[in-house]
């Protein structure tokens, strides 16, 4: 291994705990402020709590896994862990984007004159639409234990390399970096002009407050910023992961090393958007200041 290749696991050990306090520190905060009865009345609220549920999830998995790394311990290269790990680890991702997708559709359904999408989203359907994703993702990712084998003979998990393997790992890079960012990008453009139309637009619905109006306009704002981070943050980590699914030539120790930069790069994600929302959103500020006690005297 290269000497770049270890100075990056050893400082796995000290930036991870911190990650790891960071992202559940400030989700759990996100929940509880998504929960409170001014922003729980948006259906994008609901997308957003179970993108932070996924993303604690993600962490608690994650965080362990990249210090015990450090110390040379891997427990994917074991007969059980080689079938779990990859499942495991690749998964949470994905349900999150999926919650950002759901909520970027859901913040243009809210805005858009199409009243007909926009009253079918209920608390009960959203609820139903978070269940049934996240079984889909569940099963469309279940390969990932199967397509990874334990080579006993250097004690390592490696990858079948067949058709249907390529396929596979081909489809994955369809969905996650190409499909999905581009319908959160074409909900986002939509709901940006829904929002410049709601300048020069005025009926509402009689039982629609303009508190809640304003709510829905931040919360959209807020959302955009995200998915605009989480693009950022995320995309570098994909190039080089398929880019070592396809050639294998590519797996050195230095391309390794920067491989697991790119996943800390990719951690920040899972916080940020936290300071996003307080600065993007009265609404949030008001409630995390309630939250923490901060109105009172």
């Amino acid at each position: 291994m290269s000497v770049f290749y270890d100075q990056v696991l050893k400082a796995n050990i000290f930036i991870q705990p911190l990650l790891f306090i960071l992202i559940v520190v400030t989700n759990i905060l996100k929940i509880r402020i998504l929960s409170s009865r001014a922003l729980r009345i948006s259906q994008c609220s609901h997308y957003l709590t179970s993108y932070a549920i996924f993303s604690i999830i993600y962490t608690c998995l994650l965080c362990p896994t990249q210090v015990i790394r450090a110390l040379y311990i891997g427990w994917e290269d074991t007969p059980i862990g080689c079938h779990i790990y990859f499942f495991a680890l690749f998964t949470p991702p994905y349900l999150s984007r999926a919650m950002l997708i759901l909520a970027s559709f859901d913040r243009y359904c809210s805005g858009s004159k199409l009243q007909r999408l926009n009253l079918t989203s209920t608390k009960r359907a959203t609820h139903k639409t978070i269940i049934l994703t996240t079984i889909l993702i569940i099963v469309y990712m279940s390969p990932m234990s199967f397509i990874y084998y334990y080579d006993t003979t250097t004690a390592a998990c490696r990858q079948y390399t067949n058709f249907l393997v390529n396929v596979f790992v081909f489809s994955q890079v369809i969905v996650y970096y190409t499909l999905a960012p581009i319908l959160m990008i074409i909900f986002g453009i939509l709901t940006i002009m829904n929002i410049h139309q709601y300048a020069f637009i005025r009926t509402t619905l009689q039982s629609y407050s303009t508190h809640g109006r304003r709510t829905e306009r931040q919360l959209a704002r807020m959302l955009l910023l995200q998915i605009c981070s989480h693009l950022i943050l995320t995309t570098p980590f994909g190039v080089l992961y398929f880019m070592n699914a396809f050639n294998p030539a590519t797996r050195t120790p230095n391309i390794i090393a920067i491989r697991y930069i790119c996943v800390m790069w990719t951690q920040c994600d899972y916080f940020l958007s936290f300071f996003l929302y307080i600065l993007s959103g009265s609404v949030y500020r008001n409630e995390l200041r309630r939250l923490l006690k901060l109105n009172e005297p």
